[in-house]
C-alpha cells in the first residue's frame, strides 16, 4: 500500500512538473523545455500506467479472495469460536454469502460429547428433548436437502440460543449418544 502511495505521488508530480515546464516553454519559446516536458510527461504516463494497474491487480486480488466460499472448518471455527478439535468431522456446510438472501448457515459434523459440552458452553442455551415426529427444521422454510436431524435417532437434542430480539437465533439438534450435530445459525 506504501508503495502504491509513492508512485501515486511520483506520478503527480511529474504531471503537474511537466505541465509547468509546457507553460514554461510555450510562453519563453524554447524548445529543450518543450522536449524536456515531453519526456518527464512521458515518464508521468508510464508511472501512472504501471501504478493504475498495480492498483486494479491488488484490488481485484482482494476482492476475489474475500468472495472465495469458506472451507468447512472456517464455517465451524466462526460459528463455535474455535477449530475444530480432533474428534470433529466437518460432514456438509452451507454459507450465508449474503446475509438477506440466503437465510442461515447450516452445519452437519459428527464431534464427540467434549467438544459438544464447549460449545453449550458459550452462550445459553435452551434445551428440549424431541421425538423423531415433532422435529421441526422447517422454520427457515428454504434448507439443504442433507439438513435432515431427524435421521439422528428416535428422539434427539434440541438446543436453542436467541442471540437477539430480531430474530437471530442459532439452533443445535444433537444426537441422543452427543456425538453428531445439525446446526441452524440465523444471522440477518
Amino acid at each position: 500500500m506504501q508503495l502504491l502511495l509513492i508512485l501515486g505521488i511520483i506520478t503527480f508530480l511529474l504531471i503537474v512538473g511537466s505541465i509547468i515546464l509546457f507553460l514554461i516553454a510555450i510562453v519563453k519559446k524554447k524548445m529543450a523545455v518543450f522536449y524536456f516536458a515531453l519526456i518527464l510527461s512521458f515518464f508521468g504516463l508510464v508511472v501512472g500506467i504501471y501504478t493504475g494497474f498495480t492498483f486494479v491487480y491488488r484490488s481485484y486480488s482482494k476482492i476475489s479472495k474475500s468472495l472465495e466460499p469458506r472451507k468447512n472448518e472456517e464455517i465451524y471455527a466462526a460459528i463455535f469460536k474455535g477449530i475444530p478439535n480432533k474428534c470433529t468431522v466437518v460432514l456438509e456446510t452451507q454459507d450465508q454469502m449474503l446475509p438477506v438472501i440466503d437465510v442461515a448457515i447450516y452445519l452437519h459434523f459428527k464431534t464427540c460429547e467434549a467438544e459438544i459440552n464447549r460449545i453449550l458452553k458459550q452462550q445459553h442455551y435452551d434445551m428440549t428433548v424431541f421425538v423423531k415426529d415433532d422435529v421441526d427444521t422447517t422454520s427457515n422454510s428454504i434448507h439443504p436437502d442433507w439438513f435432515e436431524p431427524s435421521k439422528m435417532g428416535d428422539s434427539i437434542y434440541v438446543y436453542t440460543y436467541k442471540k437477539d430480539d430480531f430474530g437471530n437465533y442459532q439452533t443445535l439438534f444433537v444426537s441422543k449418544k452427543k456425538d453428531e450435530v445439525f446446526c441452524i445459525d440465523v444471522w440477518e
